[in-house]
């Protein structure tokens, strides 16, 4: 199976900056660890379940037609669209009424939260329309491979892995370093802050793009 159709996806999943967000804030306060362990497994645990689903649906699709356009190119089609659409909605919300960044109120309801309710922060996180378009369009590279019941361990494994490194290494990088990782992190709270919602944006119109050439390629 060749992993670099499962790339995009997870590249895609991994830079939602809400959940590293997320994670990054939570460090911060004084149940920080266990929280922020907490919300990154249940990212993770939402990353596996939306890919075996997808996997499921994109193994039912049925196949290329000689008559008729391939059902992946259509999809790749329309995932395009969509991302599109929602590149534009998020432009449209990156700033408050007031003018300020719209992630810059993230860190404020991160102070309360312990890890019984990270994890499902953690889960939650995932109920967005691009990322099941981006955990869609992985499932259906699965179903045009065929993979064996390794290869398809294998690719899943790393493809959880990817999508979940942007939570995983605020963690690493906190146990790892210690104290000297609070400097670090309060830099990245201060971008994510900044430009959190703004990076979205530029991540959905380069999916879309490539989504919009997949299709095209499909359809050619």
């Amino acid at each position: 199976m060749d992993t670099s159709a499962l790339v995009p996806g997870a590249l895609g999943i991994a830079a939602s900056p809400l959940t590293v967000a997320s994670v990054v804030f939570l460090l911060g306060q004084r149940r920080g660890y266990r929280s922020a362990v907490a919300c990154a497994l249940g990212w993770s645990t939402a990353i596996v379940v939306a890919l075996v689903v997808a996997v499921l649906l994109g193994e039912r699709l049925p196949p290329p037609s000689a008559d008729g356009a391939p059902v992946q190119a259509v999809v790749a089609l329309s995932a395009s669209v969509l991302l599109f659409a929602l590149a534009v909605v998020q432009w449209v919300r990156r700033r408050l009424p007031d003018g300020a960044f719209a992630s810059s109120r993230w860190s404020e309801r991160m102070e309360s939260v312990g890890p019984v309710r990270a994890f499902a922060l953690g889960g939650l996180l995932f109920l967005s329309p691009k990322l099941f378009v981006l955990a869609f369009a992985a499932g259906l590279a699965f179903g045009d491979a065929d993979p064996t019941a390794v290869e398809t361990v294998v690719a899943g494994v790393l493809f959880v892995l990817v999508s979940a490194s942007t939570a995983l290494v605020p963690i690493l990088l906190a146990v790892t370093l210690g104290e000297h990782a609070r400097r670090a992190l309060a830099a990245m709270r201060a971008w994510i802050a900044r430009w959190g919602s703004l990076s979205l944006v530029a991540v959905l119109v380069v999916l879309a793009v490539l989504q919009l050439v997949i299709g095209l390629v499909a359809l050619a």
